[in-house]
């Protein structure tokens, strides 16, 4: 994100507007911008890396179900084996993968603000601020909303302030059932292959598809009821 933002910034103005929060990932790509505006409360900054894995073995006991991980390698479970804590030595491999991405984030945003990485450092460390602060410690450029960035925009430019321009939203259309469900599907070990040929045959098929946990578990009629996992399922579905 942060380089072909980059790019684009190298061919034509891009002006960040921050409204009510734009930290971590939000920044990460503002800072790319050729100018970054944010508003007196936003919260903005959070350079730094949170990451982790679940721990889901009291879970997986509680209800009977067992997973056992067939792996070549030393390191080939790091995330895999969510039925158990790191062992010391992938704690420490994790630990240090955690901290070169962080160093990362933090180079590019001293680079993008021009800044030395060493005072960047001082306000990063996933430390949160307000815009009106960011400002002050050289992460914003300036105070204002929308359309004092679009003003930003004009002036860099060359548009005359009082013309009018046509501004254009894009936005993410929301996932559709089908991919909601094939997410899930994804999760649920042996039957994430059913789900997902289940939710590809629904993405093209008509009509209602709100009730549909008759159809699923026709499909999967030759997995065990016993599984806990697909039972859980079953009494979720039969509950909406």
């Amino acid at each position: 994100m942060w380089r072909e933002i980059r790019l684009l910034a190298s061919s034509k103005p891009v002006v960040a507007s921050m409204a009510d929060v734009a930290a971590s990932g939000g920044y990460y790509m503002a800072m790319a911008a050729g100018a970054i505006v944010a508003e007196d409360l936003t919260l903005t900054g959070s350079i730094g890396v949170v990451t982790g894995k679940f721990n889901l073995g009291n879970l997986y006991q509680r209800i009977g179900f067992n997973k056992e991980i067939i792996s070549r390698g030393r390191y080939a479970e790091l995330l895999a084996a969510e039925q158990r804590p790191f062992r010391p030595d992938e704690a420490e491999l994790f630990a240090k993968s955690a901290q070169h991405a962080y160093r990362q984030f933090r180079d590019k945003a001293a680079f993008s603000r021009s800044m030395p990485v060493d005072k960047m450092e001082e306000v990063a460390q996933g430390r949160v601020w307000t815009g009106k602060d960011a400002a002050s410690r050289g992460l914003v450029d300036a105070i204002g909303g929308f359309s004092h960035a679009i003003a930003i925009a004009k002036q860099k430019a060359n548009i005359p302030q009082d013309r009018q321009v046509t501004l254009v939203e894009l936005s993410r259309p929301s996932p559709t059932l089908p991919e909601i469900l094939s997410g899930i599907g994804n999760s649920v070990v042996g039957v994430d292959r059913t789900l997902k040929e289940l939710m590809q045959e629904l993405t093209f098929s008509e009509g209602v598809q709100a009730r549909m946990d008759g159809i699923m578990f026709q499909r999967l009629e030759g997995f065990s009821y016993g599984n806990p996992i697909l039972t859980l399922i079953q009494d979720y579905l039969s509950s909406l």
